[in-house]
């Protein structure tokens, strides 16, 4: 983990940024010890590992890296600091009031204090840019401390050559796009924990390890409760995100690297991935198939003076897995995100009653994956508000009280727009016709 990542730059990133860049942790630092091929009889030292890394990597160490042990104690002082430093309470207040909307958690969930627990419990240790020094959490098992220091190491590594803290301040407003960079920086550093975990510290042929992406998802139920307590106790949305960098990062790593050299994943650091959707599959990104940026107008003017918007931002494919995920099945939830082509979302609230409105545009691929998309949510929606599904319309949106406001589902071409919470229909068709002004790029 870088240590100015552990706190969202910008709000909502779906807790994306907030808990998602730059750690290594503890599940996948079980994970590479398992790997391992033969008992090490000697401990190396920080300094052995590093230049083990940097021959692996192929990228020269350009300056000693020092180190130290944090307890937790200390790391979860860490843990404040940055989120004090990087997200206002307005922020993380955003932040929880879409997941609610969304029905991902429930609004009386106390997300920033989750999230601090969560990190207290998985964080193995931490690179900080700031001192370019690296920390070890004190109490982990010494079968996995070398490859937490790999993967920290590889953050040095990175920094050294890359510049991480280019990173650190995303601009507001496309929280997939960083995600997707946040997912090469550590499916480099997973990658790298494994190559050493599995050759100890020789060169590994990772077309024979099979798909490290697999191979974590089958190990990320965090189903070990005695050990990772708050874990296997966090609402889905925030274990999946803690884990998306490392568990799909990996996977766009080696789609990066499949048949060339380490030295092909450099051009990636000056041609960032650009979505989750090119993460989870690398060859989108390697055809250059860039997300469609759509920008709406704020609503503000047309909801009136009580309203004003509390969060912007875009999805994703693997938002909407998420999101979709919540409610119907995996692999529907999959195939339903994987014809995603952009989107952008706005949260509202009403100040006087502390309603909340939320507007989406959607863009698909093709014709056939907006209307898989729009059938997949408008089953969402009746299973996240509890009522009767509703059934697409050919002749114009499909409309549902909710109980919290009017729902709209409508899909025109290849693009869906949503809107949930408006308080009756003259609002809701003044909405949806702005909505639909909405500019593609």
């Amino acid at each position: 983990m870088t240590a100015n990542d552990t706190a969202p730059p910008n709000t909502r990133r779906r807790v994306n940024a907030t808990i998602a860049a730059g750690m290594a942790l503890l599940l996948l630092a079980g994970a590479a010890s398992s790997a391992r091929q033969s008992a090490v009889t000697k401990p190396r030292t920080a300094e052995e590992i590093l230049q083990l890394v940097s021959k692996l990597r192929g990228l020269d160490v350009k300056r000693p890296v020092n180190s130290g042990a944090k307890t937790h104690d200390e790391i979860e002082a860490s843990v404040i600091a940055d989120l004090d430093e990087n997200t206002t309470p307005a922020e993380f207040a955003a932040t929880s009031k879409t997941l609610a909307k969304l029905g991902l958690i429930s609004r009386t969930f106390g997300l920033r204090e989750y999230v601090v627990k969560l990190l207290r419990e998985q964080v193995a240790g931490f690179y900080d840019t700031k001192t370019q020094n690296f920390y070890l959490a004190s109490w982990i098992p010494l079968s996995e401390q070398e490859p937490v220091m790999a993967h920290e190491l590889t953050h040095a590594l990175q920094d050294q050559h890359f510049n991480l803290r280019r990173f650190e301040k995303w601009p507001k407003g496309d929280s997939d796009a960083e995600l997707a960079v946040h997912s090469l920086i550590e499916g480099e550093a997973t990658v790298l924990m494994f190559e050493y975990s599995v050759g100890g510290g020789s060169p590994v042929d990772l077309s024979k390890i099979g798909s490290l992406t697999e191979m974590l998802l089958s190990q990320s139920d965090a189903s070990d409760s005695a050990r990772f307590p708050v874990m296997s106790g966090a609402p889905a949305v925030l274990r999946e995100n803690l884990q998306f960098p490392y568990v799909y990062g990996v996977g766009f790593v080696q789609g990066v690297l499949k048949g060339k050299s380490w030295a092909a994943l450099n051009d990636c650091y000056r041609n960032l991935p650009a979505s989750t959707e090119q993460v989870i599959h690398p060859g989108r990104y390697l055809n250059h198939d860039n997300p469609v940026k759509i920008d709406i107008a704020d609503l503000t003017p047309s909801l009136g003076a009580q309203w004003s918007r509390a969060d912007y931002d875009v999805n994703g494919e693997f938002g909407y897995l998420v999101l979709l995920g919540q409610f119907v099945g995996k692999q529907q939830a999959r195939q339903a995100a994987e014809g995603w082509g952009g989107d952008r979302y706005a949260l509202y609230e009403n100040r006087q009653t502390g309603s909340l409105l939320l507007t989406q545009f959607t863009a698909w691929d093709t014709v056939k994956d907006a209307e898989e998309f729009l059938s997949v949510y408008l089953e969402r929606t009746a299973k996240r508000y509890k009522t009767p599904k509703l059934l697409p319309s050919p002749t114009g949106p499909a409309v549902s009280d909710t109980g919290e406001g009017l729902a709209m589902i409508e899909m025109r071409g290849r693009d869906v727009v949503i809107i949930e919470g408006a308080e009756n229909r003259e609002q809701l068709s003044r909405l949806s016709a702005l909505l639909w002004r909405s500019s593609k790029k």
